[in-house]
């Protein structure tokens, strides 16, 4: 099942497949030090290629046909965890994936992407990629599926999109079958099952969960990983960070997250760690954690995330009285903003919080590029991030696969940020196996329109 890999990164869609039986004929991406760690770990027909460039195009026209193609396009104009633009010339990089499937007429083609793809922009480039692929005689279906129904010990909500030619009417992509109960977090959209937004699978399924497996968690994945020491490859963490975090590090317990403006169990709030942030005297931690608590509710506007209070409404919801001098104080010292004569909690840094600490017992949040920088995610158990191996097995890279090597000039930085942007091999191989089962049983001729 000869395969092709665009925007392959560092390989971990590839490696799922290839554990399957695919052989990768090609694969490509702009990143030199991705292609390096690929090399070394998946194939070494892997290129450092501009998608864009004449040389990639004339490269692909010289490899006649393959069965398989995969992509990976860049995600960072629809990632929830970055600037939203739609003018991001990066949202346009699937073009080149059509380019590549209009002249090698797979019988299958597989692309992942970040679930806002179908949410962001009204969903027009959800609807554009579906319209440009038909136009060159693919059908495609697409479903939104979280990694950890495939045994990742990980949330990871990414949409993936499934073509064949449109000649081969009976075919249909035989989507895997979850194997471990995923169960929805707060603040994930909720997936309708539609003929526009088909999911993969019921997020409360309540008759299917005993079926299923309980979901892997960040203790099955890396107990064994608590202490740092050099005999498990890339087991290292940066040590950059300011010493005044160590304060925060202690503040904060697993499940909880330095939080301003959520009033939850789940919140620290900063006037929590004077030694940090500032001293606040008893009443006015009283005024803080009351503009915390009421911010939120609607009868005080319709700003998302929360709404200025005036200063009489402060007074009569805490029950104090002749508060202007410690508003004055807690403005200077920044841990509040007037707006129109209202006041509301300063600090964007605080909206969704940050020193994220999970729990052992759940499947571990988005590994993302940032997780060197524990102002974003803590160890469950460790005043430290996670580690690069630690990241690499919440995205279920097996150990041998090595990410950092001499002479690579891949750092730890570099390394966490491949990592982050990598497809979970474990992910991977569901798909492969199911794209296996298609291709295997496909025998029909292809006719594409050019």
């Amino acid at each position: 099942m000869r395969t092709v890999s665009i925007f392959c990164g560092c390989g971990g869609f590839d490696l799922g497949f290839k554990s399957n039986g695919f052989e990768i004929v090609y694969a490509c991406d702009n990143d030199k030090l991705a292609v390096d760690c690929y090399c070394r770990n998946v194939d070494d027909r892997a290129f450092v290629r501009d998608v864009t460039s004449d040389l990639f195009h004339a490269e692909i026209k010289e490899l006649g046909s393959c069965d398989l193609v995969l992509g990976g396009f860049p995600c960072q104009g629809f990632s929830k965890a970055g600037p939203k633009r739609e003018s991001d010339l990066r949202n346009m990089l699937y073009l080149e994936m059509l380019a590549v499937v209009r002249e090698l007429r797979p019988r299958l083609f597989l692309a992942e992407n970040v679930d806002g793809l179908s949410q962001n922009f009204q969903g027009s480039f959800l609807k554009q990629i579906v319209a440009d692929f038909r136009r060159i005689g693919y059908e495609v279906e697409h479903r939104i599926v979280d990694a950890t129904a495939f045994g990742v010990p990980q949330h990871r909500r990414r949409i993936v999109f499934a073509g064949y030619p449109a000649t081969n009417q009976s075919a249909g992509f035989p989507w895997p079958v979850p194997t471990h109960f995923v169960r929805a977090r707060n603040g994930d959209f909720k997936v309708k099952t539609n003929e526009t937004q088909p999911s993969l699978f019921d997020l409360s399924p309540q008759t299917t969960k005993t079926k299923l497996r309980p979901a892997r968690t960040i203790r099955d994945a890396i107990d064994d990983l608590v202490e740092l020491n050099d005999s498990v490859a890339d087991h290292a963490i940066t040590n950059a960070w300011p010493k005044k975090y160590e304060a925060v590090f202690r503040a904060i317990s697993p499940g909880q997250k330095l939080c301003n403006v959520r009033h939850a169990k789940t919140s620290v709030y900063s006037w929590q760690i004077p030694e940090v942030f500032g001293e606040v005297s008893e009443r006015q931690s009283m005024l803080l954690e009351t503009i915390s608590k009421h911010r939120r509710h609607k009868r005080y506007g319709d700003i998302p995330n929360g709404n200025p209070l005036p200063i009489e409404e402060i007074e009569r919801l805490s029950g104090l009285t002749e508060i202007f001098s410690d508003i004055e104080s807690l403005l200077s010292r920044g841990y509040l903003k007037a707006v129109d004569e209202k006041f509301d909690l300063k600090g964007a840094m605080f909206c969704s919080g940050l020193f994220k600490r999970p729990t052992w017992d759940e499947p571990s949040p988005t590994v993302l590029t940032n997780f060197h920088n524990p102002r974003y995610f803590l160890h469950p158990a460790k005043d430290r991030p996670f580690s690069l191996r630690e990241c690499a097995r919440l995205q279920s890279f097996p150990d041998s696969f090595k990410i950092m090597a001499p002479g690579s000039g891949i750092d730890l930085v570099t390394g966490y940020r491949l990592i982050g942007n990598a497809v979970p091999p474990l992910f991977a191989a569901a798909f492969a196996i199911s794209a296996k089962e298609f291709l295997c049983s496909d025998r029909s001729g292809i006719e594409v329109i050019h």
